[in-house]
């Protein structure tokens, strides 16, 4: 078993990134250190209608220098970018953090704030909890009902000065604050002490978000050290239906990918790199409480393997709703590309297996997807389809660990093979 990044935990979900911790991008260690910065989000080439199931997520001038944000359905952006924001048709959710008490500013509460209220916490030793990924960033008492209706107010206070912004995106809602910090916390000595604290936190706080009209999404991790269901994705599940009932939304920020520097692609198999069907039932666990789920990986901006792979294993289990994919770039670069943005519409089957890949008809086109380490697979696509080269296919070989997202051809394509929703 294998540790999880710790930012991962980024705005990099963190924000998302930081998806686990997720949403990277690389700006939060800049924006750790020099606070938010003012960034103006520019509206060419934005559409008046999202496509269904993409979102972008990043920090300071990130967004202005993305391209399509209008054609995204969920955007999500630091406090800094909430005027822009409001301006775009899809979701827009404004980034704070459930337990990080940042110095030189806040997420949710100022350091002043929670150092003058004893909400600052410690270790055994009694040192303050430090963030080991962003060392201005120590760690709030998440089960203290004052901490709890303290960033309830501000955040509620800065939502209602931003009147387009949807709703929040909260990172950093581990099940083990060691995660973060490489110790438990001496209040919660334990890491069933610190769930408990956290989910208390969350129970506080997302309904009453809700019950104001906002959408409320979180990034949530479930890695504990020495836990096999860390590697396979059952603990998460495990974590993810606690969450459910007080939430609008779940990301997951490292999907089908590692969450070790490495990025590396989940295929089946068992090792604690693999598990592929594993982190899927995510997606099925969250949609079944009516909650969306947010699948988020990191790559190059040229990686269309890993976007096309991430993408179509996304598509499998989507239901159509108001969950999304997020690609992000490392160096902030513009994460667009045909490769995951192609919108083929809405789910028209379910998911059948074929070898030992997947298959799913959508509306306007067909998802694919290998998740196999070494076996390549034939998909007979019961018509006539577009591939991303441009050609018209009626059949396709994927190579091991590869997806494919497919458009209806102007030939009209038989589904008789196809079971219907």
């Amino acid at each position: 078993m294998r540790s999880y990044l710790p930012l991962a935990r980024i705005f990099h979900m963190r924000l998302y990134l930081p998806l686990a911790r997720l949403i990277a991008i690389p700006a939060l260690a800049a924006l750790l250190a020099i606070g938010f910065g003012v960034a103006t989000l520019q509206s060419g080439s934005a559409s008046s209608v999202p496509n269904t199931g993409i979102g972008v997520t990043g920090w300071n001038d990130f967004l202005a220098q993305a391209s399509n944000k209008g054609s995204y359905s969920v955007v999500i952006g630091d406090p800094s970018q909430a005027d822009a924001m409001a301006g775009y048709p899809g979701r827009t959710l404004v980034y704070f953090a459930a337990p990080d008490v940042n110095s030189s500013f806040d997420v949710g509460v100022s350091w002043s704030q929670a150092n003058a209220n004893g909400w600052l916490l410690r270790d055994s030793g009694g040192s303050l909890l430090v963030n080991q990924g962003y060392p201005l960033n120590n760690i709030g008492d998440v089960g203290s009902s004052g901490y709890q209706q303290a960033w309830l107010s501000n955040v509620l206070g800065f939502l209602s000065a931003h009147p387009g912004i949807d709703g929040v995106h909260i990172d950093d809602v581990e099940i083990d604050v060691k995660d973060l910090t490489g110790v438990e916390a001496a209040k919660y000595p334990t890491q069933q002490a610190w769930a408990a604290a956290q989910l208390s936190f969350i129970a506080a706080v997302g309904p009453a978000l809700k019950a104001r009209g906002y959408y409320v999404d979180l990034n949530a991790s479930a890695f504990v050290a020495g836990n096999s269901g860390s590697d396979d994705g059952s603990l998460y599940a495990s974590w993810y239906r606690q969450l459910g009932p007080y939430v609008s939304g779940l990301s997951q920020e490292y999907y089908d990918e590692t969450s070790d520097g490495s990025n590396t692609l989940r295929t089946t198999g068992g090792d604690w790199t693999q598990n592929w069907d594993g982190w899927q039932q995510l997606i099925a666990v969250t949609q079944s409480m009516g909650v969306d789920f947010v699948a988020c990986m990191h790559g190059a901006a040229g990686d269309t393997h890993a976007m096309s792979y991430g993408k179509a294993s996304f598509l499998m289990e989507w239901n159509g709703g108001g969950g999304a994919f997020i690609y992000v770039t490392p160096d902030n670069s513009d994460p667009w590309n045909q490769a995951w943005t192609t919108d083929i519409g809405q789910p028209a089957a379910v998911k059948q297996q074929v070898g030992v890949g997947w298959i799913r008809q959508y509306t306007g086109g067909i998802a694919l997807v290998n998740p196999s380490p070494s076996t390549p697979q034939t998909f007979q696509l019961g018509g006539t389809y577009r591939n991303p080269s441009g050609q018209d296919v009626t059949s396709v070989t994927l190579a091991p660990t590869t997806g494919m997202l497919l458009t209806s051809s102007l030939t009209p394509a038989s589904h008789n093979n196809v079971q219907h929703l």
